[in-house]
């Protein structure tokens, strides 16, 4: 047998009590890596915990319990909305007088500094790790848009892309926070997965689709994956849920409508609510002002505060928040 195969085989006889087999992930000196196992969710062993805890993970599991909620956002498709639906949420959540702090978890597509108006400030370096940028409220933004230029592109393989979830996690000076926001990519991407597997007491995600069926086919595969990590589904967000007329405010459905409660029912999860197009919305983004603050009585704003109250109300958490807005 080669190297790899006696590790293994060294490992399943040293480790008494863990169920092992020859295709279990080693180091060099034939010590278990749960962190890098394809079947983490799947594996049943108690000594799995002991073992994540005692290597680098155990870190994040110190830095994140200094937060005391922590709701991803994953969806379908690039373009869904994902990004708009993090960051207004965060936004609402910070109105109510919560100490948010939001992670930009698409490396290759990192627009969270753009739309929350910190485009330009840079992550430093301090005594207790790395400072995040302070956006609007005291948001903190975790971003790779807040270190790389601009028109500089990410060119990561696997164990980069985990070793930068890794760092945002658990060498990131967030001090005492109520909410973290993470915005993942589309799907079931790597970044999903180490998230997950990162912050495995992750309150819930908010699953984002549009009411095409292309989106909600990659929205349900990323809800499997929650289910798969046992992580807790909020519910599903229908965006760009037809249009609103700037002018006189009818809306016209013009991507269909019902899908996002189709996919509810689907995944056998609640339906959390529709936000429709706007364009004047769309403006705030580049602006970097979040359209729950910019336009608070506009229909789509209206939508998220209802989707705030659902998630709270989810948690066992009064919805008004601190401020009792």
């Amino acid at each position: 047998m080669g190297k790899d195969s006696k590790a293994n085989r060294t490992a399943t006889m040293t480790i008494e009590g863990f169920n092992v087999d020859f295709s279990c992930p080693v180091n060099e000196f034939g010590g278990i890596m749960c962190d890098k196992c394809e079947r983490f969710f799947d594996c049943q062993s108690p000594r799995k915990w002991e073992i994540y805890n005692a290597g680098r993970m155990g870190l994040v599991k110190q830095k994140m319990g200094k937060i005391r909620h922590k709701i991803a956002t994953v969806g379908g498709k690039g373009g869904v909305g994902k990004t708009t639906v993090s960051v207004n949420l965060a936004m609402e959540l910070a109105l109510r007088g919560y100490k948010v702090s939001i992670l930009d978890s698409d490396y290759d597509g990192s627009c969270v500094p753009k739309m929350l108006g910190t485009v330009g400030q840079r992550l430093k370096i301090g005594d207790q790790g790395v400072i995040p940028v302070e956006g609007p409220l005291g948001i903190q933004v975790i971003s790779m848009g807040n270190v790389v230029e601009k028109d500089q592109i990410v060119t990561w393989y696997t164990d980069l892309r985990r070793s930068a979830t890794e760092e945002f996690l658990s060498h990131v000076d967030y001090g005492e926070r109520d909410f973290l926001v993470v915005d993942l990519p589309p799907g079931t991407s790597a970044d999903s997965v180490n998230l997950m597997e990162f912050i495995p007491d992750i309150d819930g995600a908010v699953v984002v689709t549009i009411p095409s069926e292309v989106s909600q086919g990659i929205a349900f595969k990323a809800a499997m994956l929650c289910k798969k990590a046992r992580v807790k589904i909020f519910g599903v967000v229908e965006n760009m849920s037809g249009h609103i007329c700037r002018h006189c405010g009818h809306k016209n459905d013009i991507l269909a409508s019902g899908g996002g409660e189709s996919l509810a029912r689907q995944i056998e999860a609640p339906f959390l609510g529709k936000i429709p197009l706007d364009g004047s919305l769309s403006r705030t983004a580049d602006e970097g002002i979040p359209f729950v603050e910019a336009f608070p009585e506009s229909e789509a704003a209206k939508a998220t505060r209802i989707i705030t109250d659902q998630i709270l109300e989810s948690m066992g958490m009064q919805g008004s928040g601190r401020s009792g807005r």
